[in-house]
């Protein structure tokens, strides 16, 4: 007897039933499919191996003839390898079909299915407000169009109950079954899109899609502390359903104008304070804007450099909620004169001779002078 055992290749006993077989099979054939293994040399084997076994264990009579005599006794009677050729071919899709089967044509005894309603797309909508309105929040009307209900047929896409026929491809099923060989397989009905009804008489509105695209507006309320690129939702704001389905929602992407003081970075503002080189040098006080309106002084040391940051607490933005602000941050910002009048000039070549530099020659003194003293 050859040492080949298909029971073994399967995975069952050697009493196990046509069922426990026809199962085996399908879980090995679906692991080791080509379409799932490419290039996978030993999964091309076992497949064939797979196919091998089933094509004999599925038969009775050549069952019988393996139990008494093995496989060489398969050979013997002009079984051999040669008949598992056209099984190596065997669709994927045919597997998966046959295995949820039931759950397509079987759920409530196999009887007419019910139209399936269908979720409405989702829609996506930018909406670009202030900085000043990220502080407080605010409400921003959105215009849009978006799919709805047809209110001449209530959705259903036919003009009266009578412009809707049971599907006679399918007879109102939804699903078509096919078969190939020991593989079964369904799919939905390729005349009424799996719904089991066909429209014979369509709504004049709507043209039988039961949907009409229209022209929409709500007023959506932007929280304050609101980030860039922030994703509102709205709820059931998208596009109708079909045959009663869910709304899609309608999602709003916050995006911030560009503002002319501040820089935002996370929960802290940025401004760049404009500082003369006598007041860097000398300190003092300086203006700077706060994004509620109005300015606020804040003390400038004697001897600041270029690039200094102040923070100043409490003048950010909010969190999101409107909880606690971050500060601003004001950063200077040093301003090189580069008309000076003579008297400036004059007082500027003093100050170069107290520090013990003379004045350049040559045109690029001022540039030299100031490049010495910003480092």
């Amino acid at each position: 007897m050859s040492s080949t055992d298909y029971y073994r290749i399967l995975g069952v006993a050697r009493n196990a039933g046509p069922d426990e077989i026809k199962s085996a099979y399908r879980k090995l054939a679906l692991k080791h499919h080509p379409d799932c293994n490419q290039g996978n040399k030993d999964s091309e084997s076992t497949f064939k191996e797979i196919n091998e076994a089933y094509e004999v264990l599925s038969s009775p009579e050549k069952r019988q003839v393996y139990d008494q005599y093995g496989a060489e006794g398969l050979k013997a009677g002009g079984g051999g390898r040669g008949g598992f050729g056209g099984f190596q071919g065997a669709d994927l899709g045919d597997m998966f079909g046959d295995i949820f089967e039931n759950i397509f044509t079987q759920g409530g005894g196999g009887g007419r299915g019910k139209p399936r309603s269908r979720r409405g797309a989702d829609l996506k909508y930018e909406v670009a407000i202030t900085l000043e309105e990220a502080l407080t929040g605010v409400k921003v009307p959105v215009n849009f169009d978006r799919t709805e209900v047809c209110q001449e047929c209530e959705g259903t896409g036919a003009r009266g109950k009578a412009g809707i026929k049971k599907c006679p491809t399918c007879h109102g099923a939804g699903r078509v079954q096919y078969s190939q060989g020991f593989f079964s397989f369904s799919q939905a009905c390729p005349d009424c899109g799996g719904q089991g009804e066909v429209i014979s008489s369509p709504c004049k509105a709507c043209g039988g899609a039961g949907r009409q695209k229209k022209k929409a507006s709500i007023n959506v309320k932007i929280p304050s502390g609101v980030e860039e690129g922030a994703v509102l939702r709205v709820s059931g704001g998208g596009d109708a359903g079909q045959r009663g389905g869910d709304s899609g929602d309608l999602y709003i992407q916050v995006n911030l104008k560009h503002h002319v003081h501040f820089e935002r970075q996370g929960r802290d503002l940025t401004y760049e304070c404009p500082l003369a080189v006598w007041q860097a040098a000398l300190g003092g006080e300086a203006e700077v804007p706060v994004i509620e309106g109005g300015r606020i002084k804040i003390k400038i040391p004697p001897g600041t450099q270029h690039g200094k940051v102040f923070r100043v607490h409490e003048q950010g933005m909010p969190s999101a909620g409107g909880k606690a602000r971050g500060d601003l941050l004001v950063k200077v910002k040093l301003e090189v004169p580069h008309d000076l009048t003579p008297r400036q000039r004059e007082l500027f070549e003093e100050l170069s001779n107290i520090a013990g530099h003379a004045p350049p020659a040559h045109d690029e003194k001022e540039h030299s002078f100031f490049k010495k003293i910003l480092g």
